[in-house]
């Protein structure tokens, strides 16, 4: 007596990257789906508005997002019967450039050298120093992070998501939302971000944020597509204008009490006793000072006796212009 037919099982994700069950290297998951991704985009473009393409990138995708990420991939292989209760533990850059063998000693030196003299990062001393491209050494940066690291360019932006944040944020973090994944947002950036941009983040799309590791060219260019410099000078440009006054009472604005008005005639007065006080308070400072000296025996007596006329005629002068009210 047959048994029923089972009912197809679905393909697993290296099944979808075309992957050996449980592969480990993660520089292979990104090239195959590099190559997968450009078969699906020449069938897109042979076929325009065909649903099937978008689905099958979406679904490659997620499978490649889970696979690149050490964390994620140790999961998903113990929910398909691979080994659980792996630690996932993150190796030191230092330790990843000399097993892979990117740098020579000498290399290594130089770029650990610089590194520490401009107090760099390890990996941006290498890019800086141009001892290895941005594509080789960033990987192994978001390896030794726990971050996955994607090309930018083989993703679907969802331009939906670009409105939700200002582009002054952005340019000034460097980072550009992707697309969402599993129910959460998706963000290319170069570095971590800081907790409390993450923070905002979270707030301005109400959804947990997820980070990858792109190179420095590939975030620049998207800032630039999605984020131009004028929309950030134009955010930052933008005052918000000050409540106008409703009814047509006193034009000095505000919900305060009107400003008084000025009385020019006491105004002059009160200008006119304080410029006094100063004036002859200065003339007789410099005047009996005169006399100390002439009692002294010293010399231009007379001519501090002058000095002390102008200098208080000067100080009535200055005192009357800046007295207001």
């Amino acid at each position: 007596m047959s048994t029923p037919t089972e009912a197809k099982k679905a393909p697993s994700y290296y099944d979808l990257l075309k992957l050996k069950p449980l592969e480990a290297d993660i520089g292979l998951v990104r090239a195959h789906f590099h190559k997968i991704v450009e078969q699906i985009r020449a069938k897109i473009a042979a076929e325009p508005g065909v649903d099937r393409w978008p689905k099958m990138l979406g679904e490659m995708t997620h499978a490649m997002l889970v696979l690149s990420d050490a964390r994620r991939k140790n999961d998903y292989d113990a929910s398909i019967g691979g080994k659980s209760g792996r630690d996932v533990r993150l190796v030191d850059l230092d330790k990843l450039v000399k097993a892979r063998k990117l740098l020579d000693d000498a290399g290594f030196e130089k770029a650990q050298k610089f590194a520490d003299t401009v107090n760099l990062d390890l990996h941006e001393a290498i890019i800086n120093q141009k001892l290895a491209t941005p594509e080789a050494v960033m990987p192994l940066y978001a390896e030794s992070i726990g971050l996955p690291f994607v090309t930018l360019s083989d993703l679907a932006v969802d331009e939906s998501l670009i409105p939700t944040v200002p582009a002054v944020l952005a340019r000034q973090n460097s980072f550009a939302p992707v697309l969402i994944d599993e129910g959460q947002v998706v963000v290319a950036v170069t570095r971590p971000l800081k907790p409390e941009i993450e923070e905002q983040l979270r707030l301005r799309f109400d959804k947990q944020i997820r980070q990858v590791i792109v190179t420095k060219a590939a975030i620049d260019e998207a800032i630039n597509k999605y984020y131009p410099r004028e929309a950030a000078a134009a955010q930052m440009s933008a005052v918000p204008q000050a409540p106008q006054s409703s009814g047509g009472g006193d034009s000095s604005g505000g919900g305060g009490a009107p400003k008084p008005r000025v009385n020019k005639a006491e105004l002059r007065k009160k200008k006119l006793k304080i410029g006094g006080i100063a004036g002859m308070f200065t003339a007789m400072l410099i005047i009996v000072g005169g006399s100390l000296f002439t009692n002294m025996g010293l010399e231009n007596a007379t001519l501090l006796r002058i000095i002390g006329i102008s200098a208080g005629a000067l100080a009535f002068a200055v005192a009357f212009l800046v007295v207001s009210e």
